[in-house]
């Protein structure tokens, strides 16, 4: 094991996806090397005494909002940071021009997609970008069907009604999660059959719509007051839904229809996104170019993918009309591509080597 010690910086009293990721790469690192956990905040304070005494290796996740707020202080302490490995995402097809002048400052990038890393190269990132996706707890694929608890309520609602439940979340930036083009499917689907609703996690909920949605004031037909979900909640509600809706026209990965898939559920997305390393060919939707994914944005300032509506309805369709035999197809992608590659402890071997690489 190298002695050079491992710095990883985070956000590490904030409740966001960044977050979590990180603390699942600090548990593949302490596996091969020793790692300090630091707080994003204590970035300026540690990292001028930790290079300069120890030769330390500094992982930034996320990267470009840490990097921008510090760039002056950094480079007026130390300069040119020389082991710093930054870990951000792509929401669009595109960065902005500042944040390829901010990725200068980097050894080498971390992303967790292709289209993530092809995003950044064709914006004219120059250090390495290396593609490090999100995985799945190892026992997420053995462990048995959960029962009713969190969403009792959920379940017990699915069986009295005969009906097949299509989730989507919707926790961050409704246009790049394609909200309102989730909507629009459902309200065709539920036109032409009545044994489906759709699930939508919010920040601060999850809620049941079973009848037409109007886009302005969606009413749902009841809603479950949950603020945070833990793992074996996740996995429940996995277990409890039968098909993920993943509308997102941009992101740098989309994490829960991985976890979606890998407990057996159907996800269907659009051709053409970060996704796309994970879903199967047959469940990618045929899409066009969305408008610009985040307006305004100092970092990501690129287009995505729209899934066409239309071809979505029928599809699911198709799948709901075909179940049995749909599911069978996830078992088996599951057990040749999500098991083989996107279990933590595999990411946490692409981890090490890249650390390695910069030791």
């Amino acid at each position: 094991m190298p002695l050079n010690p491992i710095f990883y910086v985070y956000p590490l009293n904030k409740w966001v996806s960044f977050h979590f990721i990180a603390e699942r790469h600090v548990a593949e690192l302490r596996k091969y090397f020793y790692v300090t956990k630091v707080d994003e905040k204590a970035l300026i304070t540690v990292m001028p005494i930790a290079q300069i005494a120890t030769k330390a290796l500094f992982f930034l996740h996320p990267y470009f909002y840490p990097i921008s707020v510090y760039e002056k202080k950094l480079l007026a302490k130390i300069g040119k940071p020389e082991r710093l490995i930054g870990v951000d995402v792509a929401d669009s097809d595109s960065i902005t021009e500042y944040a390829v002048k901010l990725t200068e400052y980097a050894t080498a990038m971390i992303v967790p997609s292709n289209f993530a890393k092809k995003s950044y190269v064709n914006s004219g990132v120059k250090v390495p970008v290396h593609v490090v996706p999100h995985g799945v707890p190892d026992d997420y694929l053995s462990l048995p069907p959960s029962k009713p608890n969190t969403f009792k309520p959920l379940h017990n609602y699915k069986t009295k009604n005969n009906k097949l439940l299509i989730q989507t979340w919707m926790l961050h930036s409704s246009y790049r999660k394609g909200e309102d083009l989730a909507y629009q499917i459902f309200n065709k689907l539920i036109a032409e059959r009545r044994d489906v609703a759709l699930i939508v996690r919010r920040p601060l909920s999850i809620e049941v719509y079973n009848s037409e949605i109007q886009f302005t004031n969606p009413k749902p037909h009841f809603a479950l007051s949950i603020s945070w979900l833990e793992d074996e909640q996740i996995k429940e509600l996995m277990d409890t839904c039968d098909i993920y809706l993943l509308t997102s026209r941009g992101g740098g990965f989309e994490h829960p229809p991985l976890l979606a898939l890998a407990r057996g559920e159907i996800v269907i997305g659009a051709e053409g996104g970060a996704w796309e390393d994970y879903l199967p060919s047959w469940a990618l939707i045929p899409s066009t170019r969305s408008d610009i994914v985040l307006k305004d944005n100092p970092i990501h300032n690129g287009y995505g993918v729209e899934i066409n509506v239309e071809k979505a309805v029928d599809e699911l369709h198709n799948i709901i009309d075909n179940l049995s035999q749909y599911k069978d197809k996830v078992k088996e992608h599951v057990a040749t591509h999500v098991s083989e590659n996107l279990t933590w402890s595999k990411i946490g071997l692409k981890l090490k080597d890249i650390v390695l690489n910069y030791l």
